[in-house]
C-alpha cells in the first residue's frame, strides 16, 4: 500500500542545449518508473533545454534523499556530456 504523500517539490533544469536535455531525460526516465521505495515518487518531463523533476514524497526525509539522488545523477551526466562533446570538437 502506498502512503500519502506529504512533501511536494518540482524542480526546473534549463541545460545548454535540447540535445543533452534530451540525452539526461533519457537517461533518468526509467529512474522514474519504478521507485526502489514506497516512500517517494518522482516524475520527469522535458520542454525543449528544460527538464522538470516533480517529486512527491511520505515524509521530508524521503523527499530530501530522492532530490539529492536525481541532482546527483544530473551532475555526474551533464559532467560526462561536457567531457564527451569537448574530446568531439577536438
Amino acid at each position: 500500500m502506498e502512503t500519502a504523500s506529504k512533501a511536494y517539490a518540482t524542480i526546473r533544469i534549463s541545460l545548454p542545449s535540447e540535445r543533452e536535455s534530451t540525452i539526461i531525460y533519457k537517461a533518468l526516465k526509467p529512474e522514474t518508473e519504478s521507485s526502489p521505495t514506497p516512500r517517494s515518487k518522482v516524475n520527469i518531463d522535458k520542454n525543449g533545454k528544460t527538464l522538470t523533476l516533480t517529486f512527491k514524497a511520505s515524509d521530508t526525509t524521503a523527499l530530501r534523499a530522492a532530490v539529492n539522488s536525481y541532482l546527483r545523477w544530473i551532475m555526474l551526466l551533464d559532467d560526462a556530456y561536457s567531457k564527451i562533446e569537448n574530446v568531439r570538437r577536438g
